[in-house]
């Protein structure tokens, strides 16, 4: 049955958003606007007309982690007085860098504590699990959900932090019924396109297993917590610039694609809505400002050749000194080990990165000379500018990963997430 008053949710781009209550007050969610995060690579599709400046006029900031589809510290220029919403949770990286930043108004909420917010009543979520689909020891450390209520209207905002079923029962036992749910259904990341130990052929069928595998996850989601309706959301991009030739072999699809699956499957007390930039959703009613506008495949495909000629950032860098780049490489991956030890984690791959026209071995030793015949071991090439900017921490290994501008050759093609999150603390 329709609720009142209401919650509306005016949809902006991937898991960008403003929340507004029954007395006017507005949350903006995540705020991205501007293409390029992710070292150059990410962009909007549908492109935004929206500007940084269009969603300053909000009264509270729900920031749910340091990706920078979530948090684009490029344009993030609000007052430092806004309240800023984040979790209170481990080592909380976000806290540190608004504080670096100016911001004194934080409004910092525990792993499942409930928070007042003028008229709504707002829950955050420490990472549900570590990893939905493989065993991991370090695993998610910096995401958080939220549910955010205004009088009898609930909203679950999970953008990146995907629940598990467990979780779901949870959350409808303590909350009741969710009248929106917004769940990732992506698989953003360099999985298949940049890996070079698949031939196209089974990018495609991975591109397709990976896609199939999180709709029927998110499926199985929706069945549990049964909300009102589900928005499909967040890890919406493509890439643009010369890595616009992977678009085809990511691990994610548009939300109409999602959507249709998902109804294709059959949602047995739950309606699918999709929403384009500026529409508004009421929560309480369940209706939209205005109809739903499907996407376009040949406009897309049109926009993709249109960026595809971009640069990024560090192609306008200078080329690194290559003594220097090996000296610093060793130090870097000296402290990399370190910090795997003392999070107690270990791996038998051997780990090693292109530099000029040899490899050089950074784990489980660092070596000079590689040999291509050890095994298991992942090989890593990217742009020695970008490089020398991770280990500088003007980049950061994890963005540059997630934007694609990486390559590996995995053998065998088995994955290991907590290798990847160790490869996180790469630099000086």
């Amino acid at each position: 049955m329709p609720k009142s008053p209401n919650l509306t949710f005016e949809f902006i781009g991937n898991a960008c958003g403003i929340f507004t209550g029954n007395n006017g007050t507005r949350v903006l969610c995540d705020p991205w606007i501007e293409n390029g995060v992710f070292d150059g690579s990410w962009y909007h599709y549908p492109p935004l007309t929206t500007k940084p400046e269009d969603v300053h006029n909000v009264d509270a900031i729900y920031v749910s982690h340091l990706h920078p589809d979530h948090f684009d510290e490029r344009f993030f220029d609000f007052r430092k007085d806004i309240p800023i919403i984040a979790l209170e949770h481990g080592h909380n990286f976000l806290r540190r860098k608004l504080l670096e930043l100016g911001y004194t108004n934080l409004i910092l909420i525990k792993d499942g504590e409930t928070s007042s917010f003028n008229e709504f009543s707002i829950t955050l979520f420490a990472p549900f699990a570590r990893h939905n689909f493989y065993e991991a020891t370090i695993g998610n450390l910096i995401d958080s959900a939220m549910i955010i209520e205004c009088n009898g209207v609930t909203a679950f905002n999970a953008n990146d932090n995907t629940p598990t079923t467990e979780t779901c029962i949870a959350l409808k036992q303590r909350f009741g019924t969710i009248d929106l749910a917004m769940i990732n259904y992506n698989a953003a990341g360099p999985y298949p396109a940049s890996f070079v130990n698949l031939s196209e052929a089974e990018k495609h069928s991975e591109h397709d297993r990976v896609l199939a595998r999180n709709i029927a996850y998110m499926h199985d989601l929706i069945e549990t917590l049964q909300p009102r309706m589900v928005l499909p959301f967040a890890g919406a991009y493509i890439l643009g610039g010369q890595l616009s030739r992977l678009n085809s072999y990511l691990g994610t699809t548009t939300w109409d694609v999602c959507a249709a699956e998902l109804n294709k499957a059959g949602l047995t007390a739950t309606k699918t809505v999709c929403l384009r930039e500026n529409d508004i959703l009421d929560i309480g009613t369940g209706e939209p400002n205005r109809p739903y506008v499907a996407l376009d495949n040949e406009h897309l495909g049109n926009y993709i050749n249109h960026i595809a000629d971009d640069k990024y950032p560090y192609e306008y860098d200078e080329q690194p000194d290559f003594g220097q780049l090996l000296t610093d490489l060793e130090l870097a991956s000296d402290r990399m080990r370190e910090r795997m030890a003392r999070l107690g984690v270990s791996s038998d791959c051997a780990i090693s990165i292109a530099v000029h026209d040899s490899r050089v071995q950074i784990h489980p030793v660092f070596n000079a000379q590689f040999s291509a015949d050890l095994t298991p071991r992942l090989d890593c090439a990217l742009d020695l500018r970008l490089l020398r900017r991770i280990l500088d921490r003007s980049s950061h290994w994890n963005n540059a990963e997630i934007g694609c501008h990486i390559e590996f050759n995995r053998v065998p093609n088995d994955y290991q997430p907590d290798l990847h999150t160790a490869l996180q603390f790469l630099h000086l």
